[in-house]
Order: structure tokens, then C-alpha cells, then sequence
């Protein structure tokens, strides 16, 4: 991850999946599930890599912002190897996504999740990682 101007940039990289291998992978920007997470989701399906911007409350399925602020540049899946490369904007006019400036509690789920054959994610199989990120200190 790293920033330039105004926009982050994000590689998300998953190894050991199957060529079938189904499942997500997320990056959460907020304090907790019970008030809102502004989510970059990562779906792998039999080898086809999505990218989504979402929102989700509680325990349930998250929802896919109605403007879509996140740039995909590169998805590679080799080798069980899957390799996603998107940005998004530090600031957003959405009133779902974060605002990612200063210091904020982001969450990185851990490796691939299950997730129905429609691709509705299941609850994360771990906790997924909680930091504190401050952007301001990031840069590629």
C-alpha cells in the first residue's frame, strides 16, 4: 500500500488458492462491523478476481456502494497465486465510504474466506487484523 497525492494504493496478494478456489478477502476502513464499515472486497471465483466497493452493518452481507470508488489497474491469478492492484481516493464525496486522511482504524481480513456460489460472503473464518493507519505517513 502506499499514496500518491490524493489517491491509495492497494496490492492485495493470496497464495495457495486453488484453481477452483472460491472466496473473499476484504479491507475495512472504520471502527467496528456495529457501525458501519466503508469494505474493498476481493471475491475469487474458479479463478476470476472481482473487485468491489461496499458497505456493511452488523453481522450481514455487505452492499455495494451505489458509486463505485475504487480503480482496478491489475488482477493476475498465476500459480495459485492471486494478485489484485486497485486505488481508491483519500477523500470521498460518497456518503458510505470513509474519509482515509489523517488516522483511522482500518481491518484486514485474513486470507480467503467462504463465501455461497453467488458470491455473498460468509462471516471471516478469523479476526481479521485491526491497525491504525495513518495515511499521511504512507507513500510508493
Amino acid at each position: 500500500m502506499g499514496i500518491r497525492g490524493n489517491t491509495i494504493h492497494f496490492r492485495v496478494v493470496l497464495t495457495g488458492i486453488p484453481p477452483t478456489g472460491s472466496g473473499w478477502t476484504a479491507i475495512g476502513f472504520g471502527n467496528s462491523m456495529f457501525s458501519g464499515l466503508d469494505v474493498i472486497v476481493v471475491r475469487v471465483v474458479n479463478g476470476r478476481i472481482i473487485v468491489t466497493d461496499e458497505f456493511v452493518r452488523g453481522f450481514q452481507s455487505p452492499v455495494v456502494d451505489r458509486q463505485n470508488n475504487v480503480q482496478v489497474y491489475g488482477l493476475r491469478y498465476e500459480n495459485g497465486v492471486v494478485v489484485a492492484s486497485f486505488s481508491r481516493s483519500v477523500f470521498s464525496t460518497e456518503q458510505m465510504d470513509a474519509n482515509l486522511s489523517g488516522c483511522s482504524p482500518w481491518k484486514f481480513s485474513v486470507g480467503l474466506n467462504r463465501m455461497s456460489p453467488q458470491g455473498h460472503l460468509f462471516h471471516h473464518s478469523q479476526t481479521p487484523v485491526h491497525r491504525v493507519v495513518c495515511i499521511n505517513q504512507c507513500t510508493v
